[in-house]
């Protein structure tokens, strides 16, 4: 494997140089300092959890380097540099072990496509989701052990869901008389999600759901609360989704890459059909439910299906052997301005000169993930002002986020039902109640007092 340990070695360097520093909401990061703060305090993040993740960045919390913040954008680069390098071993052993330059072209190829470099230098779940699914795929189509295989299938799921539309592929590429096999090696590798009850009870301030009994232990890791986004995107809403997409896709595998799949799918299919055809057609189903999932940031799901798409691509950089270094020469030169995240210190800026503002001991009522989440990390992870009690003002449509927010802040009135208006009006006796937003959003209620005033 060592192609393979150059070609990560190489994705990593470069995603260093380009690794966000800090805190970040690039790339639909939004959800980063949630995931961290989670990890840290061992709680259960937005559906389903990932407890894997959590798991992993609970000892990646512990490292000795910059800010924890840092350390999880480092964490994706690794995760990230894994999957790349798996993508080479895959081409590799595609390739009849020769020509190794193409084999890393490839990887790299996958390395430096946008979408992917954007997730691994941010602090999110697709990239340790991507070095599962590489792993897996390099298990299964490699023709390694149905118990790896099972497992690893079983871990890229309880990383992201989505990794549940690789099932068929394995099902296809493992004989019917292993399928029992290779059934109890993915229940194995989802045995992480039996860990969520335990990571409720923890204190963590982050806490979906109630997950202490089955039933909404089933909630959390089933993500109940975004299946009505699956397929969901209406008929009329295809045609501004696709002009809206068309320049992501466009700028994906520097272009000429894009002419490279149908030549490789060809080349694959004349070796053997069912690789091409069920390698492209998972890619497919990747994109029909990342094109028909109804969330603005919908396109990060197409990451696994760039990382089939480049095993297509194989077999054409490996006819071209020395040339097909230019692809990946290509897109590193074509996006690395773009992806450099070097000085991005936005959030932390806002924190600095918005956040410490806030008037002392006063309840903070936030209208969107991007501050919730962020504060978060602040109070929880850094531990700045513990003064706060701080609320989300769209959670609180939630009977369990008003349990546990009970649970926590004993002294706060009228938290039996959804009614925000009326709950800033009873606690207002006793506190400061205003709201504050990092993005100048609208206020979670009308006229409600701002925190700080411009």
């Amino acid at each position: 494997m060592k192609w393979s340990a150059l070609t990560s070695s190489m994705a990593l360097l470069v995603y260093w140089l380009t690794l966000a520093p800090d805190l970040t909401w690039a790339h639909a990061g939004s959800d980063g300092p949630e995931l961290i703060t989670a990890a840290v305090t061992l709680g259960v993040p937005h559906p389903p959890g990932y407890p894997l993740y959590v798991l992993l960045g609970k000892l990646v919390s512990h490292l000795p380097i910059g800010t924890v913040a840092h350390r999880f954008n480092l964490f994706s680069a690794l995760a990230m540099a894994v999957a790349a390098g798996f993508v080479c071993q895959t081409a590799w052993e595609w390739g009849n072990q020769k020509r190794p330059l193409s084999a890393i072209a490839t990887g790299l190829t996958f390395a430096f496509t946008p979408l992917v470099w954007g997730q691994a230098t941010i602090t999110e779940v697709y990239a340790l989701n991507a070095a599962f699914i590489a792993a897996f795929l390099w298990a299964l189509l490699s023709q390694q052990s149905v118990w790896l295989a099972g497992t690893l299938a079983g871990l890229s799921v309880t990383t992201h869901l989505t990794s549940l539309l690789l099932l068929p592929l394995a099902l296809v590429h493992t004989p019917w008389r292993k399928w029992s096999r290779l059934g109890t090696a993915v229940l194995l590798g989802l045995t992480p999600f039996l860990t969520i009850p335990w990571l409720a009870r923890t204190n963590s301030p982050v806490l979906w759901g109630q997950p202490d009994n089955l039933s909404g232990w089933w909630w959390v890791a089933s993500a109940r609360i975004y299946r009505p986004n699956v397929f969901a995107l209406p008929l009329p809403e295809w045609s501004a989704r696709w002009q809206a997409w068309q320049p992501i896709l466009s700028h994906q595998l520097a272009g000429i890459g894009w002419i490279f799949i149908p030549v490789g799918f060809w080349q694959t299919y004349k070796k053997n059909q069912w690789r091409a055809i069920t390698i492209l057609g998972t890619a497919v189903l990747y994109g029909i439910y990342a094109f028909t999932y109804t969330s603005h940031d919908a396109w990060v799901f197409l990451l696994p299906a760039l990382l089939l798409l480049c095993l297509l691509i194989s077999p054409t950089l490996h006819h071209i052997n020395h040339a097909s270094l230019t692809l990946p020469l290509l897109l590193l030169l074509l996006n690395f301005n773009g992806q450099n995240l070097r000085q991005d210190w936005q959030v932390r800026t806002l924190l600095e000169t918005n956040a410490t503002r806030i008037p002392a001991n006063a309840i903070v009522i936030t209208p969107g993930d991007e501050t919730i989440f962020t504060l978060w990390y602040w109070q929880h992870v850094e531990n700045q002002r513990p003064d706060l009690i701080v609320i989300d003002g769209n959670l609180m449509a939630f009977d369990w986020y008003r349990r546990h927010l009970q649970q926590r802040e004993p002294s706060l009135q009228h938290l039996a039902e959804d009614d925000v208006p009326g709950f800033v009006t009873i606690n207002s006796n006793q506190f400061l109640v205003c709201g504050f937003s990092l993005l100048n959003r609208p206020p979670a209620v009308p006229n409600l007092q701002p925190c700080i005033e411009d």
